[in-house]
């Protein structure tokens, strides 16, 4: 015991060379066999050596892994949540238009343009989005989903004695590149709460949401 207690002193606070003669058994978790290599040390001092170099390895390969892990999940966090900002109605027009959400609560990846309204893909994966609309009273709100140039998913609402809201959601294989972005039709409205109305610190009424779920 006295020996082990000198041995770590030595190793740790006089900064001892390990030999390079020394040599590690392949398999880790058994120690060199009489007649393997075992450098110019004691017995004792090749063991404590041997597990020395063991846990220098396996430290090593930890690091390795985190580094990797690290690696592989850059510009893999990406999750944004837009809001039409309280312009209270929004339409109609005589054409579609794309919606812009100003509102920015949350663009991790920043892959959400809020000049736009357009999400861009920055890397390939699968992609969950959402969107919920109010229509205000006796007023239609149509709009779309695209991805690119391909119309997804589309929200409606409508009601004659009252005011409705509209959502959809969608999962989508997108590969970088790849804009995800809703259209308002033409001759349609969007309502969304006046910012001098409180509605118990609500951030809107109207919003476009996107997650990566996972990459591929």
């Amino acid at each position: 015991m006295k020996l082990c207690v000198s041995l770590m002193v030595l190793l740790f606070c006089c900064h001892v060379v390990i030999p390079e003669s020394f040599e590690v058994h392949p398999v880790l978790n058994e120690a060199p066999t009489t007649g393997e290599a075992m450098g110019t040390c004691q017995p004792d001092m090749c063991d404590l050596l041997w597990r020395l170099r063991i846990m220098e390895s396996r430290l090593t390969a930890a690091e390795n892994q985190v580094k990797d892990l690290q690696r592989d999940n850059q510009g893999k966090n990406v999750a944004f949540s837009a809001g039409f900002g309280g312009a209270g109605y929004y339409g109609p027009f005589n054409t579609d238009i794309t919606l812009v959400y100003p509102e920015v609560l949350t663009n991790f990846g920043n892959a959400y343009n809020a000049a736009t309204g357009v999400f861009t893909a920055p890397v390939a994966g699968v992609y969950h989005f959402t969107i919920y609309h109010h229509s205000g009273a006796s007023r239609r709100s149509d709009s779309m989903l695209y991805k690119n140039q391909d119309l997804i998913a589309f929200i409606s609402a409508l009601n004659t004695d009252g005011s409705y809201n509209g959502s959809n959601g969608v999962i989508l294989h997108l590969v970088p590149g790849d804009v995800v972005y809703i259209r308002l039709k033409a001759n349609s409205w969007i309502w969304d709460h006046q910012n001098h109305v409180s509605h118990d610190g609500a951030k809107g009424w109207c919003h476009f949401n996107g997650i990566l779920l996972f990459a591929v």
